[in-house]
């Protein structure tokens, strides 16, 4: 016998027999078929199909007929090895059918014979040869299949058309044994026009229903009442425990990995000054407390942007408008009880430039006077090198040696000139005529060294004596502690937040409109609480959005409150269960994402189980009653929902090898809600689509008016009626998305060259986005949390990157500390106890000995005089900005008090054996702490004050020594980068390795290094976050891998699930470039939980590819029509959820959130259906299951191209 050679001619042979046909034919003509050749075993085969065609049974008729289909191929096969080559053609059998009804013309198969489009069914095949050739090929409708056909001889093939209903028809290496060429035609049958009935009791499936099932058929709305009503008590008992007390989000900036050097020397110097300080202050017995309102206690940082022109200080208007905002404070006598106040008990004015432009006096021609000086670089010149020598007696030892004595009369007369005029400078007059001088002036002063501390705050980088203009300007006005006590025992802190805001904030909101923006330390968090808030409702927009699309998909409000409710659900209980259950207190904000991940994936989770309740209206041999109904959807939806369901919740559980509290609580929260909604959605949804199949069902359009009883007859016995009445072509009809897919997309894809189109675009989109993605770097800005019009946020980016480093600046303090031990971490989960670091350890060797205290103030010199740390340390009146209480100890030791100020700061006391006996602390400490600092510039400040972090006195001890010294680059309130930040910590480390080493030596403990405002400890938490991205984005893909891997067994699906994810990684991170993002902290949490949120289309699909039937063709039709409109509509709502995010949101976390979810949902959607499938659909790799052993090595083969691919890329890449 000739063999099949392809696949496709074996299917096409299959095709051509009918799967049910009711045959009426002569029996005794089948003999007629002997002298063509047949084998006996097909002849066999022939006489018992027409035996039971004789038979009373109909049923037992058609089960013989298609038992006889299977017989013969059966045969066809097992004969291909033992018939000798073209012996035996199986046409011989098709042409000699024609005898069985008689002759030509006439039917072989019944009229209503089941059609498929993809094979021909039923044909009749004659040696009718007077058809003319020319009518070859011939197309047939589905309706003229049975009304008879004629053959040819030779090679023909059967496909289908790319037209309407048509098919083509050529059978494939057929050779009729008659010879000659012959046409295929389709002449009209009268009753094909007739939709064919169905079988009236169609075979039932074998698989027994689900005890849970059954449970829910028979109970629906107690089940549904009891689901329900416990999800309830549950969220009414959450609100109870956690979020009536207020904010339920962990305090933002907390986190820290409790093992990294920065934050153990962080929380060890902490702690270790708070522990002192207590002590300290429970130990001390003087009744000297500092002068009122003398200490800064909070600032109200203003900046002022230009309107019109680029300059605020072009005309009187602009200048007057900023002097409006100042006299918001100064105008109101109130608050004279909260300001700084200065030795006379007057209100200290704010800082500003304006102080100058409202001097009480103004005296033109010496300000004249000294403005044509300093136009002469000459006399700048003289005033550099000998100014702070001549003028200030600092620095000396830096000036030129044996200078002109007119040069240093010069210094002395324009630095008494200069400050004469700098003595009005009291914001108290009106604004001054000639103000354009008064600018002038400005900018020559800061040519010079010792007159530029007094102007240089208030203009910014542009402003110079070649450009008079500077479009921004900054001020400070300054709030006083201690406040006078009152008698109700308010907190100061709380006396001052109430003062502004009940007095001030709105007049300090109303001048927001005129481009002034403000801050506030104090005011902050209630700011950017405000702000989630607010941000918060246009969230509950988006779910409001999902709502009405889930309303209209399901056609019900009933399923739409009930799946709505599954989706909160699961938030709420995951929710309680997370903090009550495992008694988790650390809930950072990032968790409100797991808000709108799982109402994407819960809304795709309620449309694929919707999907198939409604599929199964076509699958008759479940319609047999309810509970075998809903036991097929529960198994077809279970497991799909449970692999994409474990593989994404994995893979956000993944984050828990994170070292940061809030990723770990991040994902280990989104997790839980994730299997929650998989609970719910197969418990509490399952059971509302019972009671929506029993009452609502085809009653949607009453809403609620209409009568809720139980309808009879069942919708599912109606489901049964209208498939036996309907024809293949009404019965298999899927929705418009789903059919589109299966009949248009699922045959598009087949074809090569389309694939190849495909391939074309995504490899060079793929190659385009993989350029991108590689060029991201960790950012080079300050990062921001709002928006670039935000008020708060136009401040800060102003503030940084506007304005130089000013002498006034306040800049972040880095402290060397010696004798503080390491903080014990025993016992310590920040998950549990957010607020437990840990406890204090103070280092019993340390000896605050006589030559401890001298490489003290060794180190203090050097830090504060050395050249070589300029471009680190924060330089005021020509030297670095130090604290260091040993100084003022050391005079204090020498003079008995702190009254000669001028023999403090020149360090005339290093003259002196100024050492103090440790023995002897406890009896100059008291009086030492209450002294007036030298170095502050009001005068108030106390060395207990000053010194408050450095002094390591807690009563009777010296517990530790510190020195702290004030970056040049970094701020207190500033946000940076981790270059920058890092940049920063390497130099002050550097310091520590050297300097350090001798002062660790003389007082026998080794430094620590840090500073108190977290800036190097949020420096490792960014070098963290980047870390984790990467991690969270490897792992992911390779977590989809081994699931599927594990689920399905077959390796090419698992393959190339994979490799979509990894285009879908490829083409976000690629967008994000585009964008002109980089990788801050906000884009590497939401780069971490790409590979998580990403799997799921590629997850359902693959699961529902593997679980279908056929070979590839049919599989990926099948599945196409099993989740196309599952999957558009789950798209398509988390897509639209996300606009109010883009549009409306404040805080960049969100918007960037909501830009980033819309990527991930458009990529994943897209390579899903367009990239995945084509890759199953070309390869044709039949879905077997391997081995263990089989898997095993290709999955190590696997991992190992990959990374080697992926190094590849990545060097060729980033030499392009």
């Amino acid at each position: 016998m000739r063999r099949f050679q392809e696949e496709d001619d074996h299917d096409n042979v299959q095709g051509l027999f009918p799967p049910a046909f009711d045959p009426q034919f002569d029996v005794e003509a089948i003999s007629g078929i002997s002298n063509l050749g047949v084998p006996p075993e097909i002849l066999a085969a022939l006489q018992g199909m027409g035996n039971q065609a004789t038979a009373e049974d109909p049923g037992a008729m058609m089960a013989a007929i298609i038992k006889m289909q299977q017989g013969i191929m059966e045969t066809i096969e097992s004969m291909e090895d033992t018939t000798e080559e073209d012996s035996f053609n199986p046409a011989d059998i098709f042409a000699g059918m024609a005898h069985l009804s008689g002759g030509t013309g006439q039917s072989f198969g019944s009229p209503n014979a089941a059609y498929s489009p993809e094979v021909v069914h039923g044909a009749n095949f004659t040696n009718d040869s007077s058809k003319n050739e020319s009518e070859t090929p011939a197309y047939c409708s589905p309706n003229d299949f049975n009304s008879g056909m004629e053959v040819q001889s030779g090679p023909m093939e059967v496909q289908s058309d790319p037209g309407a209903d048509m098919v083509e028809v050529n059978l494939a290496d057929l050779e009729v044994p008659s010879g000659g060429k012959q046409n295929v035609y389709c002449p009209p049958h009268e009753s094909a026009t007739k939709p064919p009935p169905r079988p009236q009791h169609p075979t039932p499936t074998q698989e027994e229903p689900l005890e849970f099932v059954k449970l829910v058929i028979r109970f629906p709305r107690l089940i549904f009442g009891c689901i329900f009503s416990f999800c309830l008590v549950i969220t009414v008992a959450l609100y109870v425990k956690v979020l009536s007390k207020g904010n339920p989000f962990s305090a933002l900036g907390k986190e820290l990995d409790l093992h990294d050097i920065r934050s153990v020397q962080y929380d060890s110097l902490r702690m270790a000054v708070y522990e002192t300080a207590v002590a300290r202050n429970e130990m001390r017995t003087s009744s000297v407390v500092p002068p009122r309102q003398s200490e800064v206690a909070e600032s109200t940082y203003w900046v002022f942007e230009a309107q019109n022109e680029q300059n605020v200080f072009a005309d009187p208007q602009s200048i007057a408008s900023m002097k409006d905002t100042f006299d918001i404070f100064l105008q109101d006598e109130d608050f004279q009880e909260y300001c700084v106040l200065n030795p006379e008990a007057e209100c200290t004015p704010p800082l500003s430039p304006l102080r100058m432009y409202y001097a009480s006096s103004w005296d033109s021609t010496k300000v004249q006077f000294v403005i044509d000086d300093l136009k002469d670089p000459k006399n700048v010149e003289k005033i550099n090198s000998l100014g702070w020598c001549y003028a200030y007696g600092q620095n000396c030892d830096k000036a030129p040696a044996n200078p002109r004595q007119q040069d240093i009369d010069f210094v002395k007369r324009l630095n008494e000139d200069v400050n004469n005029i700098m003595a009005s400078w009291d914001m108290r007059g009106d604004l001054i005529a000639d103000y354009n001088q008064a600018t002038e002036l400005a900018a020559y002063l800061m040519e010079t060294d010792i007159f530029k501390p007094a102007v240089d705050f208030g203009y910014d980088k542009g402003f110079s004596t070649e450009n008079l203009a500077s479009k921004y300007s900054r001020g400070i006005v300054f709030w006083g502690s201690p406040l006078e006590k009152n008698k109700d025992g308010t907190s100061e802190k709380n006396r001052r937040k109430d003062v502004i805001t009940g007095s001030y904030l709105d007049d300090m909101n109303a001048r927001t409109e005129e481009q002034s923006y403000y801050f506030m330390k104090i005011l902050i968090d209630d700011a950017i609480l405000g702000i989630i808030v607010t941000d918060a409702m246009w969230a509950v927009v988006s779910l409001t959005l999902i709502f009405v699309w889930i309303r209209f998909s399901t056609g019900s409000f009933f399923l739409a409150c009930a799946g709505f409710s599954e989706i909160l659900f699961s938030i709420t209980v995951s929710w309680f269960v997370f903090s009550v259950g495992f008694e988790i207190e650390y809930f950072p904000p990032q968790n409100a994402l797991a808000f709108f991940i799982v109402a994407a994936i819960g809304a795709d989770d309620i449309f694929i189980f919707f999907d198939a309740y409604n599929d199964s209206k076509h699958e008759p041999h479940i319609l047999v009653d309810l509970e075998t109904r809903m036991s097929w959807v529960y198994r077809k939806t279970g497991t799909s929902m449970f692999v994409t369901s474990a593989t994404t919740s994995v893979a956000f559980a993944f984050s828990l090898i994170s070292p940061l509290p809030s990723v770990q609580s991040f994902g280990l929260f989104t997790a839980m809600v994730i299997c929650l909604d998989y609970v719910l959605v197969m418990s509490l949804f399952c059971t509302a689509v019972v009671i929506y199949h029993d009452r609502f069902e085809d009653r949607s359009q009453y809403g609620c008016c209409y009568p809720c009883n139980e309808i009879v007859p069942s919708n599912t016995t109606k489901a049964m009626q209208a498939w036996q009445t309907s024809s293949a072509d009404e019965d298999t009809k899927r929705p418009f998305v789903s059919h589109f897919f299966q009949t248009k997309v699922a045959p598009f894809i087949k074809s090569r060259i389309n694939a190849a189109a495909l391939a074309a675009v995504f490899g060079f989109w793929l190659y385009i986005a993989a350029q991108s993605a590689v060029r991201l770097e960790t950012t080079q800005q300050a990062e921001q949390f709002l928006g670039n019009d935000h008020p708060i946020q136009k401040s800060f980016s102003i503030l940084n990157n506007e304005f130089p480093a000013a002498e006034d600046d306040v800049r972040l303090k880095v402290f060397y500390a010696w004798g503080v031990g390491e903080v014990d971490r025993d016992g310590v989960d920040l998950l549990r106890e957010p607020n437990n670091y840990g406890k204090p350890t103070f280092e019993d060797s340390f000896d605050f000995s006589k030559q401890c205290q001298t490489d003290l103030a060794t180190f203090c010199s050097t830090l504060r005089n050395d050249p070589a740390y300029e471009d680190s340390i924060k330089r005021k009146n020509g030297v670095g900005e130090i604290n260091c209480f040993i100084e003022e100890l050391a005079a204090y030791s020498v003079l008995g008090n702190l009254d000669d100020c001028s023999y403090v700061q020149s360090g005339q006391w290093k003259k002196e054996d100024w050492q103090v006996d440790p023995a002897d602390l406890p009896r100059i400490m008291e009086a030492f702490l209450d002294e007036k600092s030298c170095f502050d510039e009001n005068g108030r400040q106390t060395i207990g004050a000053r010194y408050s972090s450095e002094l390591g006195w807690d009563g009777s001890t010296m517990r530790y020594a510190a020195i702290s010294a004030q970056t040049e680059v970094l701020t207190p309130f500033g946000v940076y980068p981790e270059s920058v930040t890092r940049k920063e910590y390497d130099q002050f480390a550097d310091i520590a390795d050297s300097l350090g080493q001798t002062v660790s030596r003389s007082c026998q403990t080794p430094v620590i290094m840090s500073d108190l405002d977290r800036k190097f400890v949020f420096m490792n938490n960014q070098a963290i976050y980047a870390k984790t991205a990467v991690q969270n984005s490897i792992f992911g893909v390779i977590i989809a891998f081994l699931v599927l891997l594990l689920k399905t067994r077959v390796f090419h699906i698992a393959l190339f699930a994979s490799m979509t994810i990894s285009s879908v990684l490829t083409s976000c991170v690629g967008v994000m470039v585009m964008l002109g993002w980089e990788l801050g902290t906000i884009e590497s949490i939401l780069v971490g939980i790409l590979s998580g949120f990403s799997i799921d289309y590629i997850v359902h699909l693959a699961h529902e590819y593997e679980c279908s039937e056929g070979d590839p063709n049919k599989r990926i039709a099948e599945t196409f029509g099993a989740l196309g409109t599952s999957l558009f509509n789950g798209a398509l709502t988390s897509m639209v959820a996300s606009l109010p995010l883009i549009i409306f949101c404040e805080l960049q976390f969100f918007k960037k959130f909501g830009i980033f979810f819309l990527l991930t949902i458009s990529f994943s959607w897209l390579f899903a259906n367009f990239a995945f499938m084509t890759l199953l659909a070309q390869a044709k790799i039949p879905v077997e299951r391997s081995g263990w052993k089989q898997l095993g090595v290709l999955t190590i083969c696997t991992f190992i191209g990959f990374s080697i691919g992926v190094r590849q890329i990545y060097v060729w890449t980033r030499q392009q």
